[in-house]
């Protein structure tokens, strides 16, 4: 990393990360146009899977897209014109995840934190992790059923071909920083889930 020094520009970046990661598109959506807090469904998570589960697959998808925009798109933005040094660009990880997890438009209280983590991601590797990550998701998926888990193992494996690809760099170490400070906030978000043992689609002989 360049170093630990903030400056004004940063804060600013920063604050407007945090702010439009804040924002409960999910909950919003489903209280304006589905008339119902999906906070009553599923998991009781204000987050895009209880769209789909209060009935409506299209503003679902809607959802899904400004849930993952809403970190995704400041922090390419940021990346892509300014001079982000790479202490800064955790502070914009760590942001988004307060921001989202502990949304102050819910006094305080907020999703587990995957759309804005994928939003995120994708920005920062400039959508190199969807190539890594999707296939990951896709098998874990498929031979086990506790969803935890497979986010869990999914996210890891970016860190993993980051920490391959290219161990001594600079800018790599500062990624497996805010991929682990990441990964801890999935595992936190994620505690209740982890009590349930693994359970696979499949019988092992």
């Amino acid at each position: 990393m360049t170093g630990f020094n903030i400056g004004n520009a940063d804060i600013v970046y920063i604050l407007i990360v945090y702010v439009s990661s804040a924002i409960p598109w999910a909950y919003y959506i489903g209280k304006l146009r589905l008339n119902s807090d999906i906070r009553n469904y599923g998991d009781k998570n204000p987050g895009t899977v209880n769209v789909f589960r209060a009935g409506s697959i299209t503003w679902g998808f809607i959802a899904s897209f400004f849930e993952i925009t809403k970190s995704g798109l400041p922090i390419y933005f940021f990346l892509s014109n300014y001079s982000i040094d790479q202490f800064t660009m955790i502070i914009f990880v760590i942001a988004s995840l307060f921001g989202h997890g502990f949304s102050p438009f819910l006094k305080f209280k907020g999703g587990k934190s995957l759309a804005v983590t994928a939003g995120t991601w994708l920005a920062i590797t400039k959508f190199e992790a969807f190539y890594i990550i999707t296939p990951c998701l896709a098998i874990m998926k498929l031979i086990q059923k506790n969803d935890a888990i497979t986010v869990t193992v999914a996210f890891s494996s970016l860190g993993i071909y980051l920490l391959f690809r290219n161990p001594s760099n600079f800018s790599t170490n500062s990624l497996l920083i805010g991929i682990l400070f990441n990964l801890l906030f999935i595992i936190f978000k994620h505690r209740k889930e982890y009590k349930k043992k693994m359970a696979f689609r499949f019988k092992l002989k």
